[in-house]
């Protein structure tokens, strides 16, 4: 995988979604994917504000398409054009596009039925054929094709002027959740380069250096539009980001420094949970030695001090990690906590095992990443292994991905998603983003699909705990925290829903 690409999949993630740049906040049409009752959103019929400016990373040479975005900027420009049929929020996924999601009796037919009246910025209605194009659009990116991998585009159908139905390769019962809350986009003729979709607003004028203008979609509800203009302004350094929220320069700033969370008056401080954090990963490469031993792996685990690290490397800004991500979201298992520390078991581990010295590859790709990996070799020094810690160039640190799964030790970070969807990421053998090589054999392959195929959600959540539990305790990624997204807002601007680290703007 060429490190663009890696990025791209990090930041995305998404389901599209995002970076690490990554709801408060209900659907559009205020349905949720389980067929609640309609959400009241506080809309009064038109646009709460005149302007909301908002400041986000960003960089030149990207575009308003998902194929070719990689930073926030871009990604809260995308979502301001083009709608979703789905979000994902901490509690469940909701419709936005999508009217209807409804699946047969084994989880292999899903039949989408998209709201009425939905309109493109054009005038022209939003069809069926418009879904069917786009989600092959979708398959089609090298980078989003894994979310929706097992869509069989050439199966699907097309039912009626609203209606598809999307028939897949095997069973998911989460499609709601972990494919179309993840990569849903819909285009008009299945194409972003025409710049029309169905979104709140229209792109202006800009570019993903710079940043962007957009003015309201007139054939979007204006009570679900959050303003009237959209300008979306590209500053890359984090405290510059905050010092423009602070003067008044923008309202909005995204992915400020942990301290932020400290410094920012109380009421400016947006934190949307944990769901919307980012785990940081210490992989443990179960591919090579020491970490194809797992009391090796367990050693570790057991040797840090996850409190100290949050409190240190992250100014308090985030939630120890169990070693499974997925906190925050529904799916996640309350039983599991962070192991508790133990310093004199893994010593007696590590001695037992030869083991005094570590070698610990990172780079400052996100706030916490090189601080931690400090604090980390500190630890396990106290446990008696000497760590070095080798900081790479973060410009290059991806730029060979199949050289760095053969370290037997390095830092990374993930996209939070739901804990089903995690694990269909970063084990078994089909995943494409598994650093650690963890489940690659057969039976745990097994034991996955069956959880994915599994329609009884009692029974799904039973066996979704039991893997969860497998990977805390066995895994190869130990996620020593999950970061918080620290965003601030100026006075009077309301918070908005976030689908995977990337604002919807809708109210």
């Amino acid at each position: 995988m060429h490190r663009r690409t890696f990025l791209k999949f990090l930041a995305t993630a998404t389901a599209t979604a995002t970076t690490g740049f990554w709801l408060a906040g209900c659907s559009d049409n205020g349905n949720n994917a389980n067929g609640g009752d309609p959400t009241d959103s506080g809309a009064t019929g038109e646009a709460v504000l005149k302007t909301l400016r908002v400041a986000a990373t960003g960089g030149p040479g990207e575009e308003v398409d998902p194929s070719k975005a990689l930073q926030t900027a871009t990604w809260a420009a995308i979502y301001a054009v083009f709608e979703p049929l789905v979000i994902h929020t901490e509690s469940d996924a909701r419709y936005q596009l999508a009217d209807t999601v409804e699946s047969n009796d084994d989880a292999t037919e899903w039949t989408v039925t998209i709201r009425e009246g939905a309109t493109f910025s054009d005038g022209s209605p939003v069809t069926a054929g418009d879904v069917m194009k786009s989600v092959t659009f979708t398959t089609r990116d090298p980078m989003k094709a894994a979310i929706v991998e097992d869509i069989d585009t050439e199966a699907s159908t097309i039912v009626d002027a609203r209606t598809v139905t999307l028939r897949l390769a095997r069973p998911r019962a989460d499609f709601i959740e972990s494919v179309l809350g993840m990569a849903s986009l819909v285009f008009k003729d299945g194409d972003p380069g025409t710049g029309i979709g169905s979104g709140p607003y229209v792109l202006g004028a800009g570019d993903s250096a710079q940043g962007w203008t957009l003015d309201a979609n007139p054939h979007f509800p204006a009570d679900r539009r959050v303003s009237e203009t959209l300008e979306i302004q590209v500053i890359t350094d984090p405290a510059a980001r905050t010092r423009a929220l602070e003067s008044g320069a923008v309202d909005m700033a995204l992915n400020l420094p942990p301290t932020a969370a400290r410094t920012l008056d109380e009421s400016m401080v947006w934190i949307p949970g944990p769901y919307d954090s980012r785990p940081l990963v210490v992989v443990l490469n179960t591919r090579v030695a020491p970490f194809d031993d797992p009391e090796v792996r367990h050693a570790v685990k057991i040797a840090i001090d996850r409190e100290e690290l949050v409190a240190q490397a992250l100014d308090g800004a985030g939630e120890p990690g169990a070693d499974v991500p997925g906190l925050g979201f529904a799916d996640y298992p309350e039983k599991l906590t962070p192991p508790k520390r133990d310093v004199g078991k893994a010593a007696a581990i590590f001695a037992e095992k030869g083991i005094s010295e570590l070698t610990l590859f990172t780079a400052d790709l996100v706030p916490g990443m090189n601080d931690g990996a400090d604090l980390i070799a500190r630890q396990l020094g106290d446990a008696g292994v000497t760590v070095t810690v080798d900081k790479r160039d973060p410009v290059s640190y991806y730029a060979d991905v199949p050289a760095l799964q053969e370290l037997p030790m390095f830092a990374s970070y993930l996209v939070n998603r739901s804990v089903l969807a995690s694990l269909t990421f970063i084990t078994g053998s089909r995943a494409v983003f598994n650093l650690s090589g963890f489940g690659t054999d057969g039976e745990w392959d097994e034991k996955l699909s069956a959880t994915l195929a599994e329609t009884d959600e009692s029974e799904r959540r039973r066996m979704l705990t039991t893997l969860a539990t497998t990977v805390s305790q066995e895994g190869g990624d130990l996620i020593w925290a999950f970061a918080n997204s620290v965003n601030g807002l100026g006075e009077g601007v309301p918070p908005v829903p976030v689908s995977y680290s990337v604002p919807v703007f809708t109210a």
